[in-house]
């Protein structure tokens, strides 16, 4: 058995491959009560037995951004300020969830990769992308990797849209950049800082995290649930096709613009947002004047490649998506 774990915004989602078939999703647990009773006793129990059982697991943990390969657990606890985390600070709420998972994997014994985030130091980035600190978590990876498995060819936009937005491109199956969630599109919850949020930051009114997690379409819709956990299935239930058709065209112009520059077939659409069939009629109808092939992603679906990615890591893989991984 491989396990997937997407430490994700709204929770800690578990998908499990026993290397026929398509990896299936097997749970999820929201992240303040895996900080409260730790990883195993906040899941359902199908996906706690399934870490149980896993012959690897590969997982995500914050921004992934000290790390450059996929990485043994126990070898990353050193690297940065403590498993690939080059600070404890970043964009959006901390609840401690991640590290009390960590302990659990490492109380488990199983074999454990982190997977590395995509940032200025990630061999095989182009130069464009080299202007930001950080372009996207390493759940990315997961995301990507199952779109490939989806896919016709190998040139991809892979659009992660929730409660933040994020995409990644890849290029004849290695992975390239991306645009992180405080960079370009915003999602329901959270997006870049314009001139009002840097004004109140400036003025001392925020933290620019504070303005970075209310950066997105929560700001102006009075549809939109505030909770991290409970923000996308409020803007679905409750936000109007005006909303939706306005979210898609912002999330559309980050994802067009990226296969334009980089030449892409097929563009995949994954998270929360794409299971909203206003939300992905109207990002469909605008993508299909850039892309040949717009897709969606089954629910879940870093948590479901990064479980195929753990079973290249245990067949012996030397990479995946053209980033390395670390053997002992």
């Amino acid at each position: 058995m491989y396990v997937g774990i997407d430490h994700g915004t709204s929770g800690m989602k578990v998908a499990a491959y026993d290397g026929e078939g398509r990896p299936r999703f097997l749970g999820k647990a929201p992240r303040p009560e895996v900080a409260r009773k730790g990883l195993l006793r906040a899941l359902p129990e199908p996906a706690a037995e399934a870490l149980r059982e896993a012959e690897c697991v590969c997982l995500n943990y914050g921004m992934g951004d000290a790390l450059t390969e996929f990485t043994p657990l126990e070898e990353a606890e050193e690297i940065g300020v403590g498993f690939g985390l080059r600070d404890t600070g970043g964009a959006g709420p901390e609840f401690g969830a991640g590290r009390r998972m960590i302990e659990d994997l490492l109380r488990l014994d199983v074999e454990a990769y982190l997977a590395p985030g995509l940032h200025r130091d990630t061999p095989g980035l182009d130069r464009a992308f080299r202007v930001f600190s950080h372009v996207g978590s390493g759940e990315k990876l997961g995301t990507a990797r199952m779109a490939l498995e989806l896919s016709e060819g190998e040139d991809l936009v892979v659009c992660d849209a929730s409660s933040n937005t994020v995409s990644v491109v890849v290029k004849g199956g290695r992975v390239i950049g991306g645009i992180d969630a405080c960079l370009g599109a915003p999602g329901v919850l959270q997006g870049p800082l314009d001139l009002e949020a840097i004004r109140a930051v400036d003025a001392g009114e925020c933290s620019a995290n504070e303005a970075f997690s209310r950066g997105g379409v929560v700001k102006v819709a009075d549809c939109v649930d505030e909770s991290v956990s409970d923000a996308v299935d409020a803007f679905r239930e409750r936000c109007g096709r005006e909303w939706k058709e306005a979210l898609a065209r912002l999330v559309a112009w980050e994802v067009a613009g990226l296969g334009a520059v980089y030449g892409c077939d097929e563009a995949w659409i994954g998270g929360g947002l794409a299971e909203d069939e206003d939300f992905v009629s109207a990002l469909r109808g605008l993508l299909s004047k850039t892309f040949n092939v717009v897709g969606v992603l089954p629910p879940e679906p870093a948590s479901r490649g990064l479980a195929l990615i753990a079973a290249e890591i245990a067949s012996g893989a030397r990479e995946v998506l053209g980033v390395r991984i670390s053997r002992r």
